[in-house]
Order: structure tokens, then C-alpha cells, then sequence
């Protein structure tokens, strides 16, 4: 009562005799009732109330945000005797769903793994440019990759009801061929008959069976065999290719190499090239790396494609071509296609072919330190495994529980700490979509990584309120990287440091190196990606920023910045 009293007097007396403005005065009073209020540190966990009372639907938050802006009023609620210079360590739970970023490779992205082609040859390729792009992924990170790959020839074999298809989709064009066709299930090649189907004819009833089959897929290369009628009953086989806006025919035929034909290439080649013949037969791939002793140069392939066409084709006639595949090894395997053409008895590189690519997304998932996709629950699990109606689950809760009990049985010798991404078939309501899901085995279990996780912010009291740490924490990505590029770019002093780190998404840390960055360059790449990003941030935020660097080894660095009268600085 007397601190009150006293207080009171205070008040009227500096109403009375004191010129400053009435700003101050209540401030002098703040600090004064401040000074009489505790101050503590305390623990504090959220409770189902708590997030009903702050309008929460559920008891979690959506963001971290939500949690900076709502918790300060429960505090002031909670705590009212706590003063200036108390904390609050509060506990919350965090609505945190398992996220997939949209990648989309572009020209350039390929010659991070030093690729001299525009597309992948293929999953190897793909997997070790995840590595490279990603080095600072964790364990159940997504990535959905839109990319360009190396096309396999899909065989295909019409059958009657495609010829009843043609007979419908042509009979407007070609009624006399068209009803040829679908009536007996071939194409007339008597080029005397009413009914007779020439090349380019052909080419235009395969693509209407290709469309319907496999829709209209760009570089997609389908080598097609259908029945022929030419006085006798035969076959014919035909690769057509959709362009983009129609069917054509493209030239060769498709070989890919079996494990008899590196068998046969490495008794064959023993004598001339024992290392690489030895290797080639062993492992079912050319070694391509110019280091190794069993090293195969591309002249040496083309011999071996020589012996091997010669010995699988011996009636090849001048001028045919082929396409084809087989397995390299690069440090990881991958496939590589030749178009070679028969010219003058040998069988030559077909400089007049064309590479065929088709445009591809899929998802991958890093666990246990690889990329991989995610394994696929089998079709028939769904009805067979885990009773349900259709080929799907309607309930998350469910899905759940059950793909555990199934891990456990599908993988029995899983390893403490192992993680396993699985993609499975969920009904939404609207639709059936593909969902995915991290699993972790721990203590003889496999258990699913929850999307509600736990979250804890420290809350300060200053200035009459609850203050969260406004520290936000940026991980750079790709974009990032070019932003500081372009932001350097008239740098002549970091122009060697700015092209290392634009080409591969991290700073080189290596002192001594010709790219090298030191402490002063990294603040001002800093610097600059934050006056791009955060133009607009208020005196007094704080970020810290992670960011790839190569030492030897990819791994990452953080640096924590404020900003201070308008200026980015390190924030000690």
C-alpha cells in the first residue's frame, strides 16, 4: 500500500512541476512498476485449452508464426507477476506435413554432374545429380524431378482389337482400307487392290492405336509389329514416334545388349583387350573411365557392337540401322544408346540419327543417405493385405498403422534407425491420389513419423510485453545461389568465387583454392541475398542463413545476421 502511495505522489508531482512530455512519463512509470514485478525463467507446455482459447480448431499450431503472434497474450495471462527481463520457454505442437519440392531441371542443371547432354541416360544419372543439387537434404526430404531422359523403345504388337480401332478412326479417310483392316485384322499390301495400305497410311493407323494405348507422349519411341497381307499372310514391323503434333517413322531398329552379349564380347575380345573384355563379361558393362585399366574407349565399343550385330543380324543388307543400348559404368551404371548404320561391310556411328528423349516427374526421397523412389505398396495389397474395399485407404490413421505392420514383414532385417519413404493410394473424398509417408524402425518396430511435431520458442519480456525471438532461419536453395550471382556479378575480385558458386549451389571453403571464399566474402554474399529477399525488413530482424559450401566434402555453414541501422550485420 505505501509503494502505491508513493507512486501516486510521484505521479501528481511530476504532473505538477515537470515539463517533459507525457511519453516519458508513463515510462518512468512502467519502469517503475517493472522493477517491483519478479523477474524468472520458466518452462511452459501448451495444453488443449490453451490452443481452444487461442481459436485454434486444433491442438496445434499451422506455423511457427502463428505461434510468435498468438502465445504472447496467453503468456501475459499466465504469468502476471513476471517483469522485465523473464523468459518463457514454451512448448508446442506444430502442424508439419511431409512437403515435396517441385524441381524442374533445367539445360544447364546437367552439367552438374558433368553431363554433355541436355537429358539423363538414365536412374543412376539421375540419382547422382540429386546429390549434387541436394547436399544439405535431410533424412525424408521429397523431391517431385521434371527432367528429360533417354527414351526406351516400347514393342508393341497389334492385336485384333487395335485393327477394329483403325477401322473406326480411319474409315472417314480410308473406308475401303480401314474396313479391309478391322474385318481381317491385317494391312492389305497389294498395292493393286482398293483396299492396299501404304507406309505412310500404316504410320497413321499405328499412331491412332499408340494414342489410345499410351496417349501422346513427345519422343516416346514405339517400335510396332503388325500382320500383312501381300498374297500370303506375313508381318511387318514398323518404330514410329510422336513428334509433338504427329506420328512419324524413325529409322532403325532397336538392340539392346543381353548379359550373353558381354558373355561373348569378353571371350571374343580377350586376347586384344583382356582388362576390359574381363570386366565387360563380369559385370555386364563397358567401363568408361579413362583412369581405369579396363577402360573401353567409344572406338573399342564400336567394335564390340560390330562383333555383335554381325553375329545377331548376319543377312543385314547395306544401309540398315539400329539403335542401340547397353550398360556403362561411369561411377555408377547408367545406359547408353549408339545409332550405328551398316555402310560398306561395317557398321558405322549413324551421324544422321537423332537421340530420342521423352519429359518425365517423379518423386524421389532421401533415406539412409541415397536417393531413391519411394517403395510402392503392391496392387493387390490392398484388398488381399489390408482388407480394404478397393484398391486404396480412406483413412490416414489406418494407413498408417497398417503399412507398419507390413514393413515389418516385408523388410524383417531392418536396422535400428533405418528410414523407408512409402508412396501409397489414398481416397480423398474426390479422388484417389498417391500419398507418401516416412517410416522409421526403432526398437524392433516400424513406426510412422508423425505431421504433428513438437516446437519450442523463447518469449522475453520487454517493454511491458512478450517478445518472441524473431530469428528466422533460411536455408538457401538453387534460386538463392543466383540471386548473389547476379548480385556480384560486377565483382572482379569474386569473379572467379561468384562462377564456382553459381555453377554448383555452394561456396568453396578450401583455403588455398582459386575459388575460395573467406569470412568477409560469404558476409557480403549474405548481405546481398538478404537486401534482394528482405528489402523490407525491420530494424532489429534476425536471420540465420545455412548454406552449402564444399571443404572437401559437401556439407553446410550458418551465419546469423540482424539488421542494424539499415545495414545487414553479424549478429553476435
Amino acid at each position: 500500500m505505501k509503494k502505491s502511495f508513493n507512486l501516486l505522489m510521484m505521479l501528481l508531482g511530476l504532473v505538477i512541476v515537470s515539463c517533459n512530455p507525457m511519453d516519458d512519463i508513463h515510462d518512468e512509470i512502467d519502469a517503475e512498476l517493472d522493477n517491483q514485478l519478479a523477474v524468472a525463467e520458466a518452462d511452459y507446455v501448451l495444453t488443449e485449452d490453451d490452443y481452444e482459447e487461442l481459436g485454434q480448431s486444433f491442438p496445434n499450431f499451422g506455423s511457427v508464426e502463428d505461434a510468435r503472434t498468438l502465445v504472447p497474450a496467453l503468456l501475459s495471462d499466465l504469468y502476471p507477476t513476471y517483469g522485465a527481463g523473464s523468459i518463457i520457454n514454451v512448448e508446442f505442437d506444430l502442424y508439419d506435413p511431409l512437403s515435396i519440392e517441385d524441381y524442374t531441371v533445367s539445360g544447364s542443371d546437367y552439367e552438374l554432374i558433368d553431363l554433355d547432354t541436355d537429358y539423363f541416360s538414365g536412374n543412376g544419372e539421375i540419382t547422382d545429380f540429386l546429390e549434387a543439387k541436394y547436399p544439405q537434404m535431410e533424412e525424408g526430404d521429397y523431391v517431385n524431378l521434371t527432367y528429360d531422359i533417354l527414351a526406351e523403345e516400347i514393342a508393341y504388337t497389334l492385336d485384333a482389337d487395335d485393327f477394329d480401332v483403325i477401322g473406326e478412326e480411319l474409315a472417314a479417310v480410308y473406308p475401303d482400307p480401314a474396313s479391309s483392316a478391322a474385318q481381317y485384322s491385317n494391312f492389305d499390301r497389294r498395292d493393286d487392290r482398293d483396299q492396299y495400305w501404304s507406309n505412310d497410311m500404316i504410320v497413321e493407323a499405328l499412331g491412332a492405336v499408340i494414342s489410345e494405348q499410351f496417349g501422346d507422349v513427345a519422343g516416346q519411341k514405339y517400335n510396332v509389329s503388325y500382320a500383312i497381307y501381300d498374297g500370303n499372310s506375313g508381318t511387318e514391323s514398323m518404330t514410329v514416334q510422336f513428334d509433338g503434333n504427329t506420328y512419324v517413322a524413325v529409322g532403325g531398329m532397336a538392340y539392346d545388349f543381353s548379359d550373353e552379349d558381354y558373355d561373348n564380347v569378353g571371350d571374343e575380345f580377350a586376347t586384344d583387350y583382356p582388362g576390359p573384355a574381363g570386366n565387360a563379361a563380369q559385370f555386364g558393362s563397358f567401363d568408361v573411365r579413362e583412369s581405369s585399366d579396363n577402360y573401353w574407349s567409344e572406338a573399342m565399343i564400336l567394335e564390340a557392337i560390330n562383333f555383335t550385330l554381325m553375329e545377331a543380324y548376319p543377312n543385314a543388307a547395306e544401309g540398315d540401322q539400329f539403335v542401340v543400348s547397353y550398360a556403362i559404368y561411369s561411377g555408377s551404371v547408367s545406359t547408353q544408346v549408339t545409332n550405328v548404320i551398316l555402310s560398306g561391310g561395317e557398321y558405322v556411328i549413324d551421324d544422321n540419327a537423332s537421340v530420342s528423349t521423352i519429359e518425365e516427374t517423379t518423386v524421389y526421397a532421401y533415406t539412409n543417405g541415397n536417393w531413391n523412389q519411394p517403395y510402392s505398396l503392391p496392387e493387390d495389397s490392398y484388398t488381399e493385405e489390408f482388407g480394404q474395399r478397393f484398391g486404396n485407404f480412406g483413412d490416414e490413421e489406418e494407413a498408417l498403422t497398417k503399412i507398419a505392420i507390413f514393413l515389418g514383414r516385408e523388410f524383417p532385417y531392418a536396422s535400428e534407425g533405418e528410414y523407408k519413404a512409402v508412396a501409397y493410394q489414398f481416397y480423398n473424398g474426390d479422388e484417389t491420389v498417391t500419398e507418401y509417408a516416412n517410416f522409421v524402425f526403432e526398437s524392433g518396430n516400424w513406426n510412422a513419423i508423425q505431421s504433428v511435431v513438437s516446437e519450442t520458442l523463447q518469449f522475453g519480456y520487454e517493454d511491458g510485453m512478450w517478445i518472441p525471438d524473431n530469428t528466422i532461419n533460411y536455408m538457401l536453395s538453387g534460386d538463392d545461389y543466383s540471386i548473389i550471382a547476379d548480385a556480384l556479378a560486377g565483382n572482379d575480385e569474386l569473379s572467379t568465387q561468384v562462377a564456382s558458386m553459381d555453377r554448383y549451389s555452394n561456396f568453396d571453403r578450401r583455403p588455398g583454392a582459386s575459388a575460395y571464399w573467406d569470412d568477409d566474402a560469404i558476409l557480403l554474399a549474405m548481405q546481398s541475398l538478404l537486401n534482394e529477399i528482405a528489402a523490407n525488413a525491420e530494424e532489429g530482424q534476425k536471420y540465420t542463413l545455412t548454406f552449402d559450401i564444399y571443404n572437401g566434402s559437401n556439407t553446410t555453414e550458418s551465419l546469423s545476421l540482424i539488421k542494424e541501422g539499415g545495414e545487414w550485420v553479424v549478429n553476435e
